[in-house]
């Protein structure tokens, strides 16, 4: 899944400095909290702080958490790691390619999104499946390479070779 915002709402999200004390109140105590209205604005945000959870809930991870499966995140800006994306693209690009009538004409526009979608093969898939498998494989192998190659030390040495100081 990627990181939409329609698909990152939290569950209990905790509030922060720009909330108001009342929403920082109103938290705290349906977090078992106990918290006032009179208590400093800084005093709320650092109870905020000790007790809101380590990770963020998303509702849509507990949604399908309740059907018996798990949610996995895509790094942002990496759509080539999902393969609905790139079968969505191949739609799109039938679709494109064989659309003779006006641009988006109602009717027309649906029955060859339906042509495309039809056209769609569990070959094709496989074959998508099998390229964001390798991508990511050798997108993975790459950072561990480059975390090795940084995590390497460089060393200098400033000392002279020779005694001689007449290089100028």
């Amino acid at each position: 899944m990627d990181n939409a915002p329609y698909h990152s709402v939290q569950v209990n999200k905790p509030p922060n400095q720009s909330n108001r004390k009342s929403e920082l109140v109103k938290w705290l105590s349906e977090n078992r909290v106990t918290a006032d209205i009179t208590m400093l604005k800084t005093e709320l945000i650092a109870l905020v702080l000790r007790h809101k959870p380590p990770t963020p809930t998303y509702a849509l991870d507990e949604m399908v958490k309740k059907k018996g499966h798990q949610v996995l995140r895509l790094p942002p800006y990496h759509c080539q790691y999902n393969a609905i994306e790139l079968i969505w693209a191949q739609i799109k690009g039938h679709a494109a390619r064989n659309n003779t009538s006006p641009p988006f004409a109602g009717n027309s526009m649906l029955a060859l999104l339906q042509d495309a979608i039809n056209n769609v093969q569990p070959e094709d898939w496989s074959k998508i499946v099998n390229k964001t498998e390798r991508d990511i494989m050798s997108d993975w192998d790459r950072d561990i390479h480059i975390d090795n190659i940084m995590e390497s030390s460089l060393i200098i040495s400033v000392t002279d070779s020779d005694d001689d100081v007449t290089d100028y």
